[in-house]
């Protein structure tokens, strides 16, 4: 009889091992899953910031080029007739020219659905990356406003009565356009405006960028710098 519960309890023993056992072996590679997860993940997070992050500095130094290129125009004003012809071409088609941009937020949304944020298991890291994405949509929607403001005001200064001086072949002649007073009004109210520089900080973002790549263990490379538009 004493064998018997001994054989009882040893089979039990045994039966309740092997259950701890599996469940451990599958926790860990539960585990080990979520962390592949994770990094994928924040890979495709970084991945979207740092386009984000290029797609505004492409935008920021656009806006600046239109500061520039009004600039010119104003210095030459007197003189348009003796300035090269690519020059004019080149500053009309900043200053005229319609340009947009958008972020994207994928990533950040996979985040969320899949709960990956918690798995990560960093809260200062996944307030860093939610930080970063506000920044990038703010940014975005500061550049759209202003870039909308430009159009809205080189729109309001071309009227059916100077239509036909300003734009007579289709297309807006800047030397006919400065000739009139809105028009002179609407380029050096672009060229006076304050440095996109200002309104376009991007240190929450590479703050989410270096974030990531602690966690990840190294960096993939730096973020960008602005470029200057050609």
């Amino acid at each position: 009889m004493k064998e018997r519960i001994i054989d009882f309890f040893s089979d039990l023993l045994s039966v309740v091992l092997g259950i701890i056992i599996t469940f451990t072996i599958q926790g860990m590679i539960d585990r080990a899953g979520d962390r592949k997860n994770v990094r994928s993940a924040l890979e495709l997070v970084r991945s979207e910031l740092l386009t984000n992050m290029d797609d505004i500095v492409i935008m920021r130094e656009y806006l600046e080029q239109e500061r520039r290129s009004a600039d010119y125009f104003l210095c030459h004003v007197s003189e348009l007739d003796r300035c090269p012809a690519d020059s004019i071409a080149f500053h009309s088609s900043v200053l005229f020219g319609n340009a947009s941009i958008s972020v994207c937020q994928d990533a950040l949304e996979l985040l969320k659905l899949s709960s990956l944020f918690q798995k990560a298991g960093d809260k200062l890291l996944s307030m860093k990356i939610i930080r970063a994405y506000d920044s990038c949509e703010s940014t975005a929607r500061f550049i759209n406003r202003r870039l909308d403001d430009h159009k809205a005001l080189f729109d309001r200064s071309i009227t059916a009565q100077n239509a036909a001086q300003i734009a007579p072949a289709g297309y807006i002649d800047i030397r006919e356009y400065l000739k009139t007073d809105f028009g002179r009004y609407a380029i050096r109210s672009v060229a006076v405006q304050a440095s996109a520089e200002n309104f376009t900080d991007l240190s929450d973002v590479r703050a989410a960028v270096d974030a990531i790549d602690a966690y990840l263990g190294g960096k993939r490379r730096p973020a960008p710098t602005p470029q200057s538009v050609q």
